[in-house]
């Protein structure tokens, strides 16, 4: 019987460690091929960086960022393998190389932090008419049509000078973060 309970948990480790790998999957192989500019050896390194990454499942603290993790596994294995391949023409000192897993590790979450700084810094740099448009529209519950009735114009209009607004703010967020935001 006891042994039917650790079938059950074992089958469900291996589901939880294959559903986060597949999330992480394209970034990882991105991060992979990015350093070796070789589609075989990314993906050797790739079944590789799995490989590890399974052994090692059980030091993962669920809760946590699995992406992030699977990237410094990959960094170690990048680092090893470059090691290993001296005479490449391209090798980048270790700390070019943790600047790109830097890069490349920030959460979602921290992304979105970023941004949000950014997004306030930049309602602050555009004009007062247009941040208490942005204020009408999004901080209350008034419809569109309502609030281009106080403004005295079309609904046409406000929608346009909501997305001249939105077009400024993202051209704004992304000089600030210095990547590119999505929409």
């Amino acid at each position: 019987m006891g042994t039917d309970n650790n079938e059950i948990g074992d089958a469900e480790r291996r589901t939880r460690f294959v559903e986060l790998l597949n999330e992480s999957q394209s970034r990882l192989f991105g991060f992979l091929y990015a350093h070796v500019l070789n589609m075989a050896d990314a993906e050797d390194l790739n079944q590789q960086v799995a490989m590890v990454l399974w052994t090692k499942f059980d030091q993962f603290e669920p809760g946590t960022d699995f992406g992030a993790w699977a990237m410094r596994v990959a960094d170690f294995t990048i680092k090893n393998f470059l090691r290993g391949k001296r005479r490449s023409k391209v090798c980048f000192s270790d700390e070019v190389m943790q600047r790109i897993v830097d890069h490349h590790v920030t959460t979602p979450a921290e992304q979105v932090a970023r941004r949000n700084v950014a997004l306030r810094g930049c309602l602050q740099k555009i004009k007062p008419d247009d941040r208490s448009l942005l204020e009408k529209c999004y901080g209350t519950s008034a419809s569109i049509k309502e609030i281009a009735r106080g403004e005295g114009r079309s609904a046409g209009a406000v929608y346009t000078a909501l997305n001249r607004i939105r077009r400024a703010l993202l051209a704004c967020i992304q000089r600030s973060t210095g990547a590119e935001a999505t929409v």
